[in-house]
């Protein structure tokens, strides 16, 4: 367990290090080294959290994307009209793959057709069945087979980034096990047959051999649609240890670190370097077990939940740089997270705990995690539990996870993953057939609830909706609330990073060494 005081020390660690890092400049000065918090689980298949880090790293590009706001921007496709609440056409730019491959209609229908019927497609893509068609060289025409509101923004995911026909052929490689969300970012795994993104993206940066689950090595795509990028080349390091993330970018091996701790946050702001923060559609989560153990009993989920006081850990963990959690699952700052005061609030009577024994888990990812594993269970302990913790990388407590093998489990989760909508969200988290349910929640009158807001064509009404839902999973006490915290990414002698809100972009054409 790493205590607050090991983080406070990681500028004495980072001395110490500084003499291990002895090609901190080997990139020269039209290349650089970032250090990213994930590292890939699934060969860099795009069915699975490995889009995002292909999407990060400008490999992968999508047909659209996203805005701070949520607003649907061009990307491969330079515009849209949809003609009906089913069907959408995609009109392309002229663009061309890693491969030398040009980008068209067809290949885009090609991609988006393995996708669809990939085991564990990307779940932006929802569940109505979805033909792609292509009626000239540019013109790709999407048709659901029911009225979607979100028919557009679905095609923002990275997991439906559009690669080269070539990325299909030969013997497809393996995906990893289904999993959901190092960050708690919707890392689920897909077929038996994933596409290999070596030399197949069309973004600024090409991924010319295999990563390794350490690095990755990423060369200009100087023919990119949007203009010879700035930096010839990239070193990706892969670095699940916040510690050691951290020490890396004051050691000056790294010039740009994501998923700074925020309790780092302070001294990185003391340096020369910039750092960079953004407000983030997620929350940091304790799910209760609700499907076996000790919170199987709703009163001792109601105690649990009147244990837990989340200023106590923003203040402390967070160095009052995240906002304490109210009785909202979503971050009420938007308008339509917010729900009446008392729509979260529990009828069951808590029950005094008298020393039952329960499991907590969280991992290392995200260098708070463990900081706040600890505050929470000295809450719970002080509430007459007796607490186990284990924090370890994501990869080794996942099967663990998903299984239910722990009576609680403290997550962080981007909860605009996917088609950036919070009703897929709560599908895959908190349904009888949710792909990464932590809580193991199965509560058909939820289940009715979310699905009446996922057959919502007003996406107003849908997100209402769906902040209802995750009320009264909230007052089912089935997961607490506990903040909502801001991303910051450090970077010394670079500029025109892009900060993401919804953390999919990073690495651009514009980006380069100062």
């Amino acid at each position: 367990m790493k205590r607050l005081s090991l983080l406070l020390a990681i500028p004495v660690a980072a001395t110490v290090l500084t003499g291990c890092f002895n090609n901190s400049n080997s990139t020269g000065s039209d290349g650089a080294t970032i250090g990213l918090a994930f590292a890939p689980v699934a060969s860099m298949s795009p069915y699975s959290d490995d889009a995002v880090l292909a999407s990060r790293m400008g490999v992968g590009e999508t047909l659209v994307t996203l805005g701070d706001n949520g607003d649907i921007k061009p990307s491969l496709a330079e515009s849209w009209s949809d003609e009906s609440p089913r069907s959408v056409t995609f009109h392309l730019r002229n663009a061309k793959f890693h491969d030398g491959k040009p980008l068209t209609a067809q290949a885009a229908a090609t991609s988006l057709t393995h996708a669809w019927n990939a085991t564990n497609r990307p779940k932006a893509l929802g569940k109505a069945n979805l033909t792609f068609e292509a009626s000239d060289d540019h013109t790709l025409v999407v048709t659901s087979e029911k009225d979607d509101p979100i028919l557009i923004q679905r095609f923002a995911d990275p997991g439906t980034m559009i690669l080269s026909p070539d990325a299909f052929n030969g013997d497809a490689k393996k995906d990893g096990e289904k999993n959901d969300g190092k960050d708690a970012e919707a890392k689920e795994s897909s077929s038996d047959g994933a596409p290999d993104l070596v030399k197949h993206g069309t973004g600024p940066f090409s991924l010319d051999k295999e990563a390794s689950s350490t690095q990755a090595d990423l060369k200009a795509n100087d023919d990119y649609w949007g203009g010879k990028p700035k930096l010839g080349s990239v070193t990706v390091k892969f670095m699940t240890d916040a510690s050691a993330r951290t020490a890396a970018f004051r050691s000056g091996e790294v010039q740009l670190a994501t998923a700074i701790p925020t309790s780092q946050v302070s001294e990185i702001e003391k340096s020369a370097s910039e750092l960079k923060s953004t407000p983030l559609p997620r929350a940091v989560l304790l799910h209760l077990n609700t499907k076996k153990g000790v919170f199987t009993d709703p009163g001792l989920r109601a105690a649990a939940r009147e244990a837990i006081n989340s200023k106590a850990i923003t203040d402390s963990v967070f160095e009052g740089k995240a906002d304490a959690a109210t009785d909202h699952l979503f971050n009420p700052a938007e308008e339509w997270a917010r729900t009446p005061d008392d729509a979260s609030k529990s009828a069951v009577p808590t029950t005094q705990p008298s020393q039952q024994k329960i499991k907590l888990a969280t991992w290392t990812e995200r260098g708070e995690l463990p900081e706040v594993a600890s505050i929470v269970a000295d809450q719970l302990r002080h509430a007459g539990f007796v607490v186990d913790v284990t924090t370890k990388d994501y990869d080794s407590l996942e099967s663990s996870l998903l299984d239910g093998q722990f009576d609680a489990v403290i997550g962080s989760r981007n909860y605009l993953i996917g088609a950036a909508d919070p009703v897929s969200y709560l599908q895959s988290d908190y349904t009888c057939d949710g792909t990464y349910n932590l809580s193991q929640l199965c509560d058909p009158g939820i289940d009715e609830h979310i699905s009446r807001a996922d057959a919502t064509s007003d996406l107003n009404e849908r997100r209402t909706l769906a902040a209802e839902a995750g009320a009264s999973m909230v007052a089912d006490n089935a997961v607490i609330p506990i903040a909502y915290p801001r991303g910051y990414i450090a970077m010394k002698g670079m500029k025109d990073v892009s900060v993401d809100t919804f953390e999919r972009q990073l690495l651009t054409a514009k980006t380069q060494r100062d």
